[in-house]
């Protein structure tokens, strides 16, 4: 028996899926209809395996699979997907995901690939080889070209005692901000301390910002502080000519390349 996380924004097919796994004598024990309930679930239950549908509003599927894998390398994920959507299963198989179930889903699919799943043993490389081969990439380093920007998930929510960290990362998107909000409401009390650390992310859509910027003054509004870190300085500097008035103000050039909170200061 299998703990399955069931993700899908359609109640009509988490309910088919529910009704299957329990056929299949699993034990559903959690359900998610977007990326940041999926990964708070996940961080929750720590599940056996997850299904997880890849057209979700705010986080897409791929974009939650490599914030699960990325806290969570083990995580076991497989990927439901419409036929004509071979070159998102490949997408979502070099970010982590273990296996896919193609639509139509039925109880002899679903019991193949979960068992396939929980008795295999994970090679990493030979399963990125595995995918590589499937896309016809040529070199073994195609991953690591690509990987500072669409293989990491758009932004990691970190927390180290009273400071709430959010590590955002160049995918970062308006939709994907909305759900950084929704997560967000989680670990905010009501005076709370806030890092924005933006790494070395050299620039963000203008809409994001925006969404930043009211994050920033609707915090300081209720007393909380908040303070930001980047490592390029020509985004620092370019955040004040652009007119977030409130982000500029609180972010800092860091040099370096650390992601963690002991900058907090």
């Amino acid at each position: 028996m299998a703990r399955v996380l069931i993700v899908d924004d359609s109640a009509v097919a988490r309910k088919k899926l529910i009704e299957i796994m329990q056929e299949l004598g699993h034990k559903v024990v959690a359900e998610a209809a977007n990326g940041a309930q999926a990964f708070a679930e996940y961080v929750k239950h720590k599940p056996d395996v997850v299904t997880m549908d890849m057209t979700m509003e705010g986080i897409s599927g791929a974009e939650t699979i490599s914030k699960i894998i990325a806290g969570y390398p083990e995580a076991r994920i497989i990927v439901i997907s419409a036929i004509e959507e071979r070159p998102v299963i490949l997408d979502s198989l070099e970010r982590g995901a273990r296996h896919f179930i193609i639509k139509p889903i039925t109880a002899s699919k679903v019991a193949e690939v979960v068992g396939n799943v929980l008795n295999q043993k994970l090679d990493y490389q030979k399963h990125l080889e595995l995918v590589r081969r499937l896309k016809g990439t040529a070199g073994p380093d195609e991953r690591l070209k690509t990987a500072g920007e669409v293989r990491l998930p758009p932004y990691q929510i970190f927390r180290d005692g009273k400071v709430v960290q959010i590590a955002i990362y160049p995918a970062l998107s308006p939709v994907s901000c909305q759900s950084l909000l929704i997560e967000l409401q989680e670990h905010l009390e009501e005076e709370p301390r806030l890092l924005l650390n933006f790494g070395a992310t050299a620039s963000l859509k203008k809409e994001v910002l925006a969404v930043l910027d009211r994050l920033v003054q609707a915090i300081e509004t209720k007393g909380g502080i908040v303070k930001g870190i980047a490592h390029d300085l020509e985004f620092t500097e370019d955040l004040a000519g652009q007119g977030h008035a409130f982000l500029s103000a609180v972010v800092r050039h860091f040099p370096g390349n650390s992601r963690g909170g002991e900058n907090y200061k």
